[in-house]
């Protein structure tokens, strides 16, 4: 991504980005709560998560004692986290960071580092604030995601691509379920993420919505709601491995 790109995808999922905090956002809990463990995070850790959306990882670990300090490119996103919790929060987009070397015990990237310019340096520079643990979270690149194959039906393949990861010190298959009422909650859900947003601007809300409506048949439960099975992969990497070979 340019810098321009960069900023651009902070607008779009700022467009919605209460809507989404409320219906999205907390999806990612079980990796969360994963982290939380794996890494030991306690009364006085410091942590900082990288992409920190509406701040619902750093409120999970403040709530478990931690120091936490969230960055992310988007405004409106950056406001939600601050009202929601009393981390700290800062409006920085992935990169060069401002911190020395070895800031944090803890650092995280939930589906983060692809939103990156440049996603290798920004593993790098979380290598280099940290002082322990590096957590890498992201879709799981070898089992199936419900809401990448809906993706992809809709909006077509995203392009990006993540970082180049050294071998980890642990790597966690973490399920991600995401359950939905009803079609007009399944559909804001949805219409909520930033790269939506983007389609949304070339063919229009109700366009997009038809397309949704098709591609998500498949995940219809009996009673009308919709359930999408997902996986992430959990990378946890120790501070002197991944220093060592980044």
């Amino acid at each position: 991504m340019t810098d321009s790109q960069t900023v651009q995808e902070g607008e779009l999922w700022g467009r919605a980005a209460a809507q989404r905090a409320a219906l999205g956002a907390k999806m990612s809990m079980p990796a969360w709560k994963t982290a939380i463990e794996r890494t030991g995070i306690t009364a006085g850790t410091k942590v900082l998560d990288l992409a920190c959306g509406s701040g619902e990882f750093c409120a999970a670990a403040t709530e478990a004692g931690a120091e936490a300090t969230g960055i992310d490119i988007s405004p409106a996103m950056i406001a939600l986290a601050r009202q929601a919790s009393t981390a700290e929060f800062h409006e920085l987009p992935l990169g060069r960071l401002p911190w020395q070397d070895g800031t944090f015990d803890v650092v995280t990237a939930f589906n983060a580092l692809f939103f990156a310019q440049d996603p290798d340096e920004a593993f790098a520079e979380a290598v280099r604030v940290s002082r322990d643990y590096v957590v890498v979270c992201q879709w799981h690149p070898e089992l199936p995601s419900d809401l990448l194959v809906v993706g992809r039906a809709v909006r077509g393949t995203s392009g990006r691509r993540g970082a180049k990861l050294p071998e980890p010190q642990e790597e966690l298959t973490i399920d991600i379920p995401q359950v939905h009422p009803d079609e007009a909650t399944m559909l804001r859900s949805f219409l909520s993420v930033g790269s939506y947003q983007r389609i949304i601007e070339s063919e229009g809300e109700e366009k997009v919505a038809e397309k949704i409506r098709a591609a998500v048949e498949p995940f219809r439960t009996p009673d009308g709601g919709y359930r999408f099975s997902n996986k992430y992969l959990m990378s946890v990497f120790r501070k002197d491995q991944a220093a060592s070979i980044s």
